[in-house]
């Protein structure tokens, strides 16, 4: 009897997340409006950069070719070791009037981490009265500038950030980074971020947000999130306390990137960021871990187990195993992946786990994790 209600409750929270995930995807494309303004305000482009020779002159090129006509782009380089400042001033130089190329300032001892320090001193070039901060490996179309002062204006909020287009080329990558999605899929309904004023029902991805600069300096900018990995989660819930509007949108058609490049940097930085995301809360993380384990690898575990032992509750464990790989299936051909990166479902949530234990033993134990060159505690 005990396993029997096991296993409806399965279903049901199963259930549950087939109908957040399915309001989320009707959010994401029903809300987004078209973008129109091809000018106004002045937006300023704020690119950090660290390491990027690679992604920069492609993210550059793209931010050239913009239909928005008054806009700025500045660019640090974050102490980089390979050639990209030599891109940099080889770009400042053929495009003066749209493009301007700084150096990053030293990153202080204490208080900051390399990220939010970068983005703070672009705040201090920028002239216009949108910022749009973006990462150096992202490739934008034509009408993103556009269609974020459009989404900024129409929905009345003072910060938005989206889904951009995620590239997975690699088998590990296509593992991995679609754990990514995990919060809109089964945690945070995202049309409430729109209607409440509660910091917890509050999501950015780093990858593209724009501010209004008064929001921006109201809060003190990054400044106010200088010692955090997810400084994009916590600048917006800073951002809903002091009473401004967020909103989260879908930005798949006008951005796309490629987040990390192959398994291990996409292990790395995922896990860089899980434990700093609960706040480093050991309870929090392990509450969550349980709850992956409860929900996302054991109903497989016992669909395994009951068809091999001809136990009749089978059934129970394959409605709650179809429910939730229907979810995932939904959720990420919405985001535009590939027709196989759904299957690898099953696989990817024990790597989630590992990611978990990861990030909690290398900010708790201090050795900390290595990304770009520093070492993140």
């Amino acid at each position: 009897m005990i396993a029997q209600i096991l296993h409806y409750v399965f279903i049901l929270v199963m259930l549950y997340f087939f109908v957040l995930a399915a309001s989320n995807i009707i959010w994401l494309r029903l809300s987004s409006r078209r973008p129109k303004r091809r000018s106004g305000a002045k937006v300023s482009v704020l690119i950090p950069a660290r390491d990027e020779e690679a992604n920069i002159g492609l993210c550059l090129d793209s931010l050239l070719r913009q239909t928005y006509d008054n806009y700025e782009i500045v660019v640090l380089d974050d102490h980089s070791s390979d050639r990209t400042w030599e891109i940099l001033s080889g770009y400042q130089r053929r495009h003066p009037e749209k493009i301007r190329a700084v150096r990053g300032e030293p990153l202080p001892e204490s208080s900051w981490y390399g990220k939010p320090h970068a983005l703070q001193q672009l705040s201090k070039y920028a002239t216009g009265q949108f910022f749009m901060f973006t990462d150096a490996d992202t490739i934008h179309g034509p009408e993103s500038i556009s269609w974020a002062v459009t989404n900024l204006i129409w929905h009345r909020v003072d910060f938005i950030s989206g889904y951009v287009r995620q590239k997975l080329l690699t088998f590990g990558e296509a593992l991995l980074v679609p754990a990514t999605y995990l919060m809109t899929t089964v945690i945070m309904p995202l049309w409430l971020i729109a209607v409440t004023r509660t910091p917890a029902f509050s999501f950015a991805v780093g990858q593209v947000v724009m501010f209004r600069r008064k929001a921006f300096e109201a809060i003190g900018g990054f400044s106010s999130v200088s010692s955090r990995i997810s400084e994009d989660i916590y600048v917006c819930r800073l951002l809903k306390k002091a009473g401004f509007r967020v909103i989260f949108l879908d930005l798949r058609k006008h951005v796309s990137c490629r987040m990390y490049e192959g398994y291990r940097n996409s292990f790395n930085g995922i896990a860089k960021n899980i434990y700093d995301f609960f706040n480093r809360r050991t309870g929090l993380l392990a509450a969550s871990a349980v709850l992956v384990a409860c929900f996302m690898i054991l109903p497989w575990i016992l669909l395994v187990v009951h068809l091999l032992d001809g136990n009749p509750l089978a059934r129970e464990a394959a409605v709650a195993v179809l429910l939730c790989q229907l979810t995932w299936c939904f959720v990420l051909y919405d985001r535009g992946l590939k027709w196989y990166v759904p299957l690898l479902q099953p696989l990817m949530f024990p790597f989630l786990l590992a990611m978990m234990w990861r990030s909690y033993g290398a900010l708790t134990f201090g050795e900390g994790m290595l990304w770009k060159g520093r070492v993140v505690r």
